[in-house]
């Protein structure tokens, strides 16, 4: 039955949505989304899974990445390719019109369990086309096989490679969710030299600890998110390290030699809290920082076929221009 469930409302929010009219999609999302979320509040109530659990729901979940891959159509005006570099799958995104001193490195979410390019293609293809720039996609281990440090590890030596490929650009890190806590952990670990000229954030998870307690209060509001879930997710990513490390939680690290950060984020979903302490850290420290903070909305709205997604990737590429790159 509950699959059964699953199935219809995944048709709804992935199939039959999309195909409506724009002005409908958004107020219908916030209702069938909501519906969806059941099936993790299902998935929890008998307490923590095991690693079999973990395994099987991670790779039902990865077999089913298209479906979010298309939310968006794939933008044509972007040519797609795959590099091979020391064993990490690294996907180019090139832009027919693209600026010659920028590239951007995306470090893409899904709880550290799963996404990929599978999930992540078309939208990945629409903001290199938005931002007008070279943007780089990898892979990077996932549990519950591997947790930390495993994708801090695999993200380094990306950079790193995409360092010798281009070493006069500037580098733009962007991240959604875990992704966004993947690329402020390594703009925090001062064992790693190369640093982003500039970091963009999405709806960003910086704090696996738990400790921003009005959680709490947010957890009926996000409509995508389970607290539970979310908290399970992080505790076993990080299991044997202490979740309040600033490599695994950013919000609890030095951030005064960060570039200038865009933080992206909708007031209703759980990971609020962790932008907005984010931003207070990074003004305490005088670094530049951006929040852009939206109301109604959910966890990575950036990837919905909805006008607030195109609006949002319009002012992230806002920030990117105004900012004073050149050269190195």
């Amino acid at each position: 039955m509950i699959s059964v469930l699953v199935s219809l409302i995944e048709t709804i929010v992935y199939k039959l949505i999309p195909n409506l009219p724009s002005f409908t999609r958004t107020p219908l999302y916030r209702k069938f989304l909501l519906l969806r979320k059941l099936r993790d509040y299902l998935i929890m109530a008998n307490g923590s899974p095991s690693y079999q659990e973990r395994l099987d729901y991670a790779k039902t979940a990865r077999s089913n990445e298209e479906l979010i891959c298309n939310l968006q159509s794939f933008n044509n005006k972007v040519s797609f390719s795959k590099l091979e570099a020391s064993g990490n799958e690294i996907f180019k995104f090139e832009p027919k019109s693209k600026k010659d001193n920028q590239i951007g490195i995306y470090f893409h979410g899904g709880g550290y369990f799963y996404c990929g390019i599978n999930s992540h293609k078309n939208f990945i293809s629409n903001l290199a086309d938005d931002l007008q720039i070279t943007i780089y996609f990898f892979h990077y281990r996932l549990a519950p096989e591997h947790t930390f440090p495993a994708a801090h590890n695999d993200a380094k030596q990306v950079v790193e490679y995409i360092e010798t490929i281009h070493p006069e650009e500037n580098k733009i890190w962007i991240g959604e969710s875990a992704g966004g806590n993947l690329a402020a952990s390594i703009c925090i670990d001062e064992s790693f030299e190369l640093k982003p000229s500039a970091l963009v954030l999405m709806s960003p998870w910086l704090d696996l600890s738990d400790k921003l307690l009005d959680r709490r209060y947010l957890k009926n509001k996000d409509i995508l998110i389970t607290l539970d879930g979310m908290v399970d997710v992080g505790s076993y990513y990080s299991k044997g390290y202490d979740t309040t490390d600033p490599l695994i939680s950013p919000v609890f690290g030095d951030v005064s030699n960060f570039p200038p950060v865009f933080l992206q984020v909708a007031s209703n979903e759980l990971l609020f809290n962790d932008a907005i302490e984010f931003n207070k850290k990074l003004n305490s420290s005088n670094v530049e920082c951006t929040l852009d903070a939206w109301d109604n909305l959910w966890h990575a709205w950036q990837f919905f076929p909805i006008n607030e997604a195109k609006e949002a990737r319009k002012r992230i590429a806002e920030f990117i221009n105004k900012l004073e790159l050149i050269n190195h």
